[in-house]
């Protein structure tokens, strides 16, 4: 969320300058003016410098008068400006007596806007004070809404939301500088992003303007910044909270009321390529599309070189694992030649080893099997009986005749 919205929010510096006039005595207190700040918030709705915020940021109504008239009584007691001396609370009572003017005009005081960027994505330094001119504002009664313009382009932007599906339990985060920033002494700093939904839809004005009751807890400075979607868009402008409340309790306005203060100047709510570049990079990345990524950071730097957040995405999305592992997975390949090396080690290391060993014994030659040979003529009795055989003593095994009745050799006995 953060880098979705940041680059589109400004931190405003508001200052009222003026020379407090008394009816009674006819004279300026000081020749020197009476100064009071305030801090606020804004975001850009078009890449040309357009700024929305809230409008009692840019309004002169009575916190801004009541600020500088506190400041008047105490001067006023302290340099003993009554001769009578009185007490500050009776000071306080002649301040309807007295009257509030700027540097060239009668009844109202000076305005000066600064706006700055907690980090550099507009071309400009981080924590550089950049003017700003009020093109329209409605005061709290009206909408509480105001348009501001810097002399700026390629700015990063915030889409408005039609608010058509917005309602009761919509979860939503808002974003706004806390009242601790310093734009003097911080050089770069950081909203804060408050996480909450939703909880009723309301009206003011007696019931002609609609705003939203959110459970985020938007603290002080954090007016004027945008209350925004889970997708980036912004669903209403930070506007007031109710004091003495324990729980977080707070309105913002509808982005419809922004759109219409842009309407009327002939402004759109477009985007623009950087901001098309940089969400389609984001898009990118968060999708593990590293090439894509790649393309759209790169874009974005070629028209703003500065942009700090497209630079660190830039960076991350290199890191992304590649399409395409011959170029970017060169260690992939040298373990694959790692394990052919081991591989071809370890045949020739088993070659070595068989080559070593004793040859096996041979094997005994088989001995020739007789062959029978069977004569196809059948021999004559007689033949048969005249042919000689062979006879043997069954108790030495000696051979003898068939005329022989007893073995030559151990003298056994023929049957």
């Amino acid at each position: 969320m953060q880098a979705l919205v940041q680059p589109a929010v400004v931190y405003e510096q508001i200052t009222w300058t003026g020379y407090v006039y008394d009816e009674t005595n006819k004279g300026y207190f000081t020749q020197e003016p009476f100064v009071t700040s305030f801090q606020c918030t804004g975001f850009v709705v078009n890449p040309d410098g357009y700024i929305a915020t809230a409008g009692h940021c840019v309004d002169y109504d009575s916190t801004v008068r009541e600020a500088i008239l506190t400041q008047v009584v105490e001067w006023a007691y302290v340099n003993d400006y009554y001769e009578a001396q009185p007490s500050m609370e009776t000071i306080a009572t002649f301040a309807r007596n007295w009257r509030i003017d700027g540097a060239t005009s009668e009844g109202t005081a000076d305005l000066d806007v600064a706006v700055a960027y907690g980090v550099t994505v507009s071309g400009e330094p981080s924590g550089k004070a950049l003017p700003a001119r009020v093109l329209d504002v409605r005061s709290a009664d009206e909408g509480d809404v105001a348009l501001l313009k810097i002399e700026a382009e390629n700015l990063t932007v915030l889409p408005l939301s039609d608010n058509t599906t917005t309602g009761v339990g919509t979860e939503v985060v808002s974003v706004g500088y806390p009242a601790s920033v310093d734009l003097v002494t911080d050089a770069s700093f950081n909203p804060s992003f408050k996480e909450g939904t939703i909880s009723a839809e309301k009206t003011t004005a007696g019931g002609l303007l609609p705003v939203y009751e959110i459970s985020a807890a938007v603290s002080g400075g954090m007016s004027g910044g945008p209350t925004v979607g889970l997708e980036g868009d912004v669903i209403g402008v930070n506007s007031f909270g109710i004091e003495g409340e324990t729980q977080p309790f707070n309105f913002v306005q509808p982005a419809s009321n922004v759109d219409e203060l842009l309407r009327a100047e002939g402004v759109d709510n477009t985007l623009g390529t950087v901001t098309q570049e940089y969400r389609a990079g984001l898009n990118a990345y968060f999708a593990g599309d590293r090439e894509a990524a790649i393309e759209n950071f790169e874009a974005v730097l070629d028209t703003v070189p500065s942009h700090q957040f497209a630079q660190d995405y830039l960076q991350k999305a290199q890191d992304l694992p590649s399409a395409n592992p011959v170029v970017r997975l060169w260690w992939l390949w040298l373990l694959i030649l790692l394990a052919a090396l081991v591989a071809v080690g370890v045949l020739i290391w088993t070659l070595q080893r068989r080559s070593k060993a004793p040859a096996p014994a041979a094997a005994p030659a088989a001995e020739p099997v007789p062959t029978v040979t069977t004569d196809s003529t059948t021999p004559d009795a007689e033949a048969v009986a005249d042919q000689e055989v062979d006879l043997f003593c069954p108790n030495c095994g000696r051979s003898h005749t068939a005329d022989d009745h007893f073995c030559a050799h151990c003298g056994h006995r023929f049957e």
